[in-house]
């Protein structure tokens, strides 16, 4: 199957989380899994982690020191200024264990 993008098309933001639960002090590792159609390539990302603190880069890793319900956004913009954002909850428990 062929999949043609017009030149205007948006981005696809995408992101996968290391670890959705976790607990504490412990570092979540985020990989971006954007894509453009269109061709122009990802220029940027630009991650809000929802606790007040931000990263670049296509796979920052983040350290939640307290428990709660974190949505992480990631924005991506193409080289010829087009963007999309999307999101993903990350939860961090007092006594939640990772399996």
């Amino acid at each position: 199957m062929t999949h043609t993008a017009k030149p205007g098309s948006a981005p696809i933001a995408a992101f996968a989380v290391g670890w959705v639960e976790t607990t504490p002090g412990r570092s979540v590792r985020l990989v971006d899994t954007s894509s453009d159609p269109a061709g122009a390539g990802i220029a940027w990302r630009a991650w809000d982690f929802g606790d007040d603190a931000t990263g670049t880069g296509a796979s920052p890793s983040h350290r939640y020191d307290a428990a709660g319900r974190y949505t992480v956004t990631l924005t991506v913009a193409t080289f010829d200024g087009r963007t999309a954002s999307t999101q993903r909850e990350v939860v961090v428990g007092a006594d939640r264990t990772c399996a």
